[in-house]
This record gives structure tokens, sequence and C-alpha cells, in this order.
């Protein structure tokens, strides 16, 4: 892997670790006074938007790891394996 690479891996890794902090901030601050207390609904609305925040950068790594794979060898057994059986 090239140095460009693993700063953008680990600029997704700090992004990711930003992301839960702010979400632990969030929570912690919330629930530390009983006289101001978050709400169930803002609970689940902390947690949606971590998920989705971080299903994002997921679904891009994965994205990006998917389109870098070469399939020249996978077609070309498959064809193989096609050809034989007919």
């Amino acid at each position: 892997m090239d140095e460009n690479q693993n700063a953008y891996e680990d600029t997704r890794i700090a992004e990711i670790e930003r992301l839960i902090n702010e979400f632990k901030y969030k929570f912690r601050t919330g629930t530390s006074n009983a006289d101001n207390f978050i709400t169930i609904h803002e609970i689940e609305r902390l947690w949606g938007e971590l998920q989705s925040n971080t299903n994002n950068i997921y679904s891009d790594m994965l994205h990006e790891l998917m389109s870098g794979v070469d399939e020249s060898m996978l077609i070309r057994k498959k064809k193989e394996n096609i050809n034989s059986k007919e």
C-alpha cells in the first residue's frame, strides 16, 4: 500500500474515532444531570446519527476496496470452467 492510501485510511479511522468521541461526549453530557437528562428519543437520534455516519464511511471503504480488485484472473478461471463443462 502506498503512503497516500495509508494516509487516507488513517483519516477515515480518525473520523470514525471523532464521531464516536462526539457521541460519547453528547451522551455523557446529556445523562450527567438529573435535572436536564436527555430523552430516550434524543439518545436514539444520537445513536442513529452515529450509525449513519459510520456506515457511510464503511460503505465508501468497501466500495473503494471492491473497485481495486483485479478480476482478470477470476474471469479467466471462470471462462475455463465454463468451457470445460461444455
